[in-house]
């Protein structure tokens, strides 16, 4: 309601947008929390929906995340996955995703890619060593503690889902060059 009053300053306009962005984001954090801990009771509601059009909603999303970075972030790929799943539970994995995409680039770009059967989440940002794959999905890791976004969840969030709706994960990352994180859903 009060983003759309035109008499607000842009910076008041610009904090509003934060913490709107904020709630979102805590939401997606319940939604998930939510999500695993009615495991073994009910699954989530399923149906079909594109899975290019929900990826370039939370990329819109993600631009906020950015602020003033030289980043660049974008779609590419062939766009043409249709999926019978939960819509939320891919919601908050591309949102993890793509937050830390954003944390960790601090100039180059970030690329999502929707394919048949996968959708890759790639970042040209500080990338991890051996050491910091290995642990990437433990609960409250972060591949560099220093910065100040992040809780050290999301990784590990987005690996106990998709590990509970059968989609494979796989990361790729060199330090200094940038990270890839794939979800395979077919």
């Amino acid at each position: 309601m009060a983003l759309a009053d035109d008499e607000l300053s842009a910076r008041t306009q610009r904090s509003l947008r934060r913490i709107q962005r904020a709630g979102h984001d805590m939401e997606a954090v319940i939604d998930a929390f939510l999500i695993l801990a009615r495991e073994a009771e009910i699954d989530p509601q399923s149906e079909n929906f594109d899975v290019a059009e929900l990826a370039s909603e939370e990329l819109q999303s993600a631009r906020e995340l950015l602020g003033d970075k030289p980043v660049s972030l974008r779609m590419v790929g062939d766009r043409s996955l249709q999926m019978f799943a939960p819509p939320r539970v891919m919601r908050v994995v591309l949102s993890n995703l793509l937050r830390n995409a954003c944390a960790y680039t601090d100039t180059g770009s970030i690329e999502v890619e929707v394919t048949h059967d996968r959708i890759v989440v790639r970042d040209t940002g500080i990338g991890m060593s051996e050491e910091a794959r290995a642990r990437a999905f433990e609960p409250f890791f972060r591949a560099d503690p220093t910065r100040p976004q992040g809780t050290g969840l999301g990784l590990s969030i987005v690996r106990r889902l998709c590990d509970r709706f059968g989609w494979r994960i796989e990361l790729q990352s060199e330090a200094g060059v940038g990270t890839s994180v794939a979800v395979v859903v077919a």
